[in-house]
């Protein structure tokens, strides 16, 4: 019997008035992506800015994110407490390639708007998120 693989999901994250990071109130979080996956009845959680596709060769600073609950893997809408709302750019399953204390690696599948199979490698970083092919490795800085 085939195992289940875990699944992803990246939302847009649009902060309400109460969206701030850290202990510091006037330091308010702009619009960004929250790249979530699947792990030990958890989501692992980063932050990017924006992206307007998902092309290989992208790379962007990333800031790591506390764990958040595994029911953002279908949710979408006002997160409550003046957190703001959050919509799905892209949601499928992922498998690890690698994952150490310092380095996230990860071939990302999802069906795309025209019903085609699509496949990618996402490497994380301690501070960066690059996108590449799935056949070829994905160097450390």
């Amino acid at each position: 019997m085939n195992a289940i693989p875990p699944r992803f999901v990246i939302l847009r994250h649009t902060p309400g008035p109460q969206g701030t990071r850290g202990q510091n109130a006037s330091n308010p979080v702009p619009t960004h992506f929250d790249w979530m996956f699947e792990a030990a009845g958890a989501l692992k959680t980063w932050a990017t800015e924006p992206i307007a596709s998902f092309q290989q060769g992208i790379s962007m600073k990333v800031e790591k994110l506390a764990d958040h609950r595994v029911h953002y893997l279908d949710f979408e809408g006002d997160i409550g407490g003046g957190r703001g709302e959050v919509q799905q750019i892209l949601s499928g399953h992922y498998q690890v390639i690698e994952e150490a204390s310092h380095r996230f690696l990860a071939e990302l599948r999802w069906v795309d708007a025209g019903g085609r199979a699509q496949s990618q490698r996402v490497e994380i970083g301690s501070d960066i998120l690059r996108l590449g092919p799935v056949a070829a490795s994905v160097e450390s800085p």
